[in-house]
């Protein structure tokens, strides 16, 4: 029997190969990936390959938009040089950032990261002037320091000399859209992270806004993703279609997830580790609220049920702070050192941007009268270990959730590189862990792509095409499964002690880039 993603090819047929340019950046690096369809499988090729990182500027930590944009038109230029004829191109990123533009559309202020501490304390003040409850039960996203609400009450409190200039805000991946193709767009899966947005109307909620002292003006309305929006003038490559696909890189990552059913749990495994469930409606219930649970837009009105966790972000400053040791070596090491030796909250304050990660770990340790790590194979085997206990922690919340049963997780993006974590994650949670692909968000914006040029019509079809394209690998659970016996020990450490408690003010205050 045919599936709807091939009867939909024999039915359209195929006259050439569609182009499509994906150019997704992460909070540490970007890439302009190159993806090809011939009407039944997809291809995808890396052209080009940035760094990225916050920068510091008038004493915050800020993004460099200006740079980011210099490599997004190098990577389009090598295409357009290598021949390639592109049918269009879109842009993913991290979420809740923003970008402020006068009535002139011109920048005003920095587009300053969210690892930055000007929100700390937001959150605390805002509780005194509205219920936390009432918050979630409004956007039914997780509190986080760094939601763009609590940025946007910092912003408001500090108000800066252009302030009173402010006609638009656009969230990141819409203002280097608006950079390319001179259209100001705002796209439905990022704007939902802001904690601004209303999940049961998909409007901007105006008493948050007045809570703020922000105009509901600034905001344009949220719009669904994959459709053509612009156009782009390449040098090299001629006019470029531009698409609005679904902008936050969890959400195309997720788009591209080969999975049917729903008794699935997905990890969009990078610098955070994304873990969740989709559901039609959303899971802003007081039992979801106190999981801390988010519910971010998906595709098709989708919502993206998830937990954020600390990911690879912890091991990626180990790795900066030993220097000598790549991923791989590490992840040897870790294999090599002894097992549940020492354990941390991977999603404590304290590790969100520490001076030194390593000494943000030992402390962890020392404070929770555990043997501290010295070595970096410890600290690596600290590090797998925790994510992977935290994904059980995770994995057990999503089902009191989930009305059906959930039976597996699925793990994308470039942390299922990570075997020795997929096998971890499988023998914490006890269940069957299937990876792949690695280039989730990419695919997904490719896959968005599509649709917006009526090569497929759905998400569900979309799924059929990267399960036809991609290799997909399954980790089973050990019979011999240690975990259970230290889970009691995990539990512990993850509640907060006086001693965190009493110098979190300090570590948080004297927050560095690395």
């Amino acid at each position: 029997m045919l599936s709807s993603y091939d009867l939909n090819h024999q039915m359209r047929g195929f006259d050439r190969m569609n182009k499509m340019l994906a150019i997704d950046i992460g909070a540490s690096s970007g890439r302009v990936i190159l993806g090809s369809y011939d009407g039944l499988t997809l291809q995808i090729q890396e052209l080009h390959r940035f760094d990225n990182g916050p920068v510091f500027r008038n004493g915050q930590a800020c993004w460099n938009l200006d740079y980011l944009l210099l490599e997004i038109k190098q990577g389009i230029e090598i295409a357009g040089v290598s021949g390639h004829v592109i049918d269009s191109l879109a842009i993913d990123t991290w979420g809740v950032d923003f970008v402020l533009l006068d009535g002139q559309g011109e920048q005003l202020g920095d587009a300053v990261s969210y690892r930055d501490n000007r929100t700390l304390g937001m959150q605390e003040k805002l509780n005194g002037l509205i219920t936390k409850n009432t918050i979630y039960t409004k956007t039914g996203i997780q509190f986080l320091d760094f939601n763009t609400l609590y940025q946007l009450a910092a912003l408001t409190e500090d108000r800066p000399n252009w302030f009173d200039s402010v006609a638009r805000l656009l969230f990141i991946p819409d203002y280097l859209g608006y950079k390319l193709s001179g259209i100001q767009h705002c796209e439905y899966t990022n704007a939902s992270t802001s904690q601004l947005l209303n999940c049961a109307s998909g409007a901007w909620d105006k008493e948050l806004l007045e809570l703020i002292n922000v105009p509901e003006q600034w905001f344009l309305p949220a719009q669904s993703p994959n459709r053509l929006i612009g156009h782009y003038n390449s040098k090299s490559a001629g006019q470029i279609k531009v698409a609005s696909i679904a902008s936050h890189d969890t959400a195309s990552a997720i788009l591209a997830l080969p999975v049917t059913g729903q008794d699935t749990v997905y990890i969009s495994s990078g610098t955070w580790s994304l873990m969740g469930i989709e559901s039609e409606h959303a899971l802003n219930s007081p039992l979801a609220q106190s999981f801390n649970v988010t519910n971010e837009g998906g595709a098709e009105n989708r919502f993206r049920v998830l937990k954020n966790i600390m990911g690879l972000w912890l091991i990626q400053n180990v790795q900066k702070e030993f220097g000598d040791f790549s991923f791989a070596q590490l992840v040897n090491l870790a294999k090599d050192s002894d097992a549940f030796k020492s354990l941390i909250a991977p999603d404590h304050p304290s590790f969100l941007n520490p001076v030194n990660m390593s000494c943000a770990i030992q402390d962890f340790c020392r404070e929770t009268q555990q043997v501290v790590p010295e070595t970096p194979g410890e600290f690596a085997r600290c590090i797998f270990e925790s994510l992977a206990f935290q994904y059980r922690k995770v994995w057990l919340e999503l089902n009191q959730l989930k009305p059906a049963s959930l039976k597996r997780i699925h793990i994308i993006g470039g942390g299922i590189q990570n075997t020795f974590l997929n096998q971890l994650c499988a023998d914490a949670c006890g269940v069957e862990v299937r990876t792949g692909p690695i280039e989730a968000s990419a695919i997904g914006n490719i896959c968005g792509q599509l649709i917006a040029l009526n090569q497929i019509e759905s998400v569900q079809q979309a799924r059929e095409l990267v399960s036809n394209s991609f290799p997909i690998k399954s980790y089973k659970p050990s019979q011999t499964n240690e975990f259970l016996s230290h889970w009691a020990k995990f539990e512990r450490i993850s509640l907060d002690t006086p001693e965190r408690k009493n110098n979190e003010h300090n570590r948080t205050n004297s927050i560095e880039l690395c």
